[in-house]
């Protein structure tokens, strides 16, 4: 498949590049000449992320899977609004009033140092392997790949090789602050060409609603016909947010609490907006093409729906949603290497925290692409292991706020690494061929979970049972005493 594109499309698109490269290394025109000072610009913009910034970079961030997006609304309806809105909203919500404040008043700058700080460095450094799965950006680079292919024509590696370079390089120079002036300016973008692509979509059908009786009956229902373990599984996933690097470091760069808790509340409701765009555009495109690959109801609309020179501006938007993600997930993944990881090892201490990222990145840039192109399978696998973090570090990284050490550095450990193993075990089980199995009704009804789910209960009951021991443990002793 190749997109049809005028010289004004692609020229839009060339601009597009120039215009977040040189947003990238405008931002590092006001650097600090004191170390101290240069390391807190790099990692979290010297924590003076004002409102604006921080609504729009982590907006931005929030929507890489665009493709997937018109995947999901095309095959399931309007349940999407539910798997990928609804229940994220909800946990934003609690993330903001309960979480963001703590992120705000704490000296660390990742959640690996966060969760060391409270149960030492072992915790930390497991944390920050599993976080490097969450934030490995391989999806990304592939996604990006291929739509430079679609509107170049050229090989997918020279495809995936150029889309990393544009991106890799201005984070790598200007660090956090790039990223955060890249981020906003995609932000617009995002926001400016969906709602062009709606416009297009709505006129294309005269804004004629009846077009919606050619869609299934259960892609008009709110929660289709998917099956309720599928919705449960969905709520369990959202929980990813708490867990997420790019919401902490935000929240750790906001100028304050004030502005991490009411930029996360003002991203709920621009969220919301996209959400729309996105979700009714994805049902016009399933109304208007019946018979093609979900994975591309975007592209393959656009190309039917939107005339030249606004085509190359759609094209640019959703571009922006990809690569303001990637952006965010290269630098995560590269502060976790060069800052949590080879510090832990003591590799190249001799080195400033920005040259160990830059290491970090060509780490990520190199994995990526090799990733990306010769075992793109692997990039599925990627995906699945993201849902190892959530169970893994959900109990360990709140409970690292607590002024009460409500478990030890050894259980906080165990429920580390045994949920991490635990979920990974659901996630080879669910994709191994085991007929004896799935032909009784329970066994049926347990893989239709997600992995995530089984990992989230193994490590509440875990937790819990802990809990309770040390609690009845220490009314015994208590008791003893007097």
């Amino acid at each position: 498949m190749k997109i049809s594109l005028t010289l004004l499309d692609i020229g839009i698109i060339i601009l597009y590049f120039l215009l977040i490269g040189f947003a990238g290394i405008f931002a590092t025109r006001k650097t600090s000449k004191i170390a101290v000072e240069q390391e807190m610009d790099f990692i979290l913009a010297g924590r003076k992320l004002t409102l604006p910034f921080f609504v729009a970079s982590l907006v931005a961030t929030w929507y890489g899977n665009i493709l997937g997006i018109g995947e999901f609304v095309y095959r399931y309806g309007l349940v999407a609004w539910f798997c990928f809105g609804i229940v994220y909203y909800i946990s934003a919500l609690f993330y903001a009033l309960f979480v963001s404040r703590r992120i705000r008043s704490s000296p660390f700058q990742t959640i690996a140092e966060q969760i060391e700080s409270k149960f030492g460095k072992t915790s930390g450094v497991i944390a920050s392997f599993v976080l490097l799965i969450i934030t490995f950006p391989s999806i990304y680079v592939l996604m990006v790949g291929v739509f430079i292919n679609l509107f170049t024509g050229l090989n997918i590696l020279f495809s995936i090789i150029i889309g990393t370079f544009l991106t890799f390089a201005y984070i790598g120079y200007g660090g956090f602050k790039s990223n955060v002036f890249t981020n906003s300016l995609q932000f617009i973008l995002m926001y400016l060409g969906f709602g062009i692509f709606l416009f297009f979509s709505l006129s294309y059908i005269n804004y004629d609603f009846n077009v919606f009786h050619k869609l299934p009956n259960s892609h008009l229902k709110f929660f289709g016909n998917v099956s309720w373990q599928f919705i449960i599984s969905w709520v369990f996933i959202s929980l990813q947010t708490f867990v997420d690097p790019s919401f902490f470091q935000r929240c750790s760069s906001a100028r304050s609490e004030k502005i991490a808790r009411k930029g996360i509340l003002a991203s709920i409701f621009f969220w919301f907006i996209f959400d729309s765009m996105t979700i009714m555009t994805g049902l016009i495109g399933r109304a208007l093409l019946p018979n093609i690959d979900p994975l591309f109801t975007y592209p393959l609309l656009m190309e039917k729906v939107v005339p030249p020179i606004y085509k190359g501006i759609v094209l640019v938007s959703m571009l922006a949603t990809i690569i303001s993600t990637l952006e965010s997930y290269t630098f995560l993944s590269s502060l976790i290497i060069g800052k949590d990881i080879l510090k832990y090892f003591k590799i190249g201490d001799n080195f400033s925290i920005k040259v160990r990222i830059r290491f970090g990145l060509i780490i990520t840039a190199i994995s990526s692409i090799l990733i990306a192109f010769a075992i793109p399978s692997a990039i599925e696998i990627i995906y699945k292991t993201s849902s190892i973090a959530v169970p893994s570090l959900f109990y360990p990284f709140l409970f690292s706020f607590s002024k009460k050490q409500k478990i030890s550095n050894r259980q906080a450990n165990f429920i580390i690494l045994s949920s991490a193993i635990i979920t990974f075990l659901f996630i080879l089980s669910k994709d191994l061929p085991i007929p004896l199995f799935r032909n009784f009704a329970f066994f049926h009804t347990l893989f239709a979970f997600e992995p995530m789910v089984f990992g989230f209960i193994w490590s509440t009951i875990i937790t819990f049972s802990i809990m309770l021991y040390k609690r009845f443990k220490d009314s015994a002793t208590t008791t003893l005493r007097v």
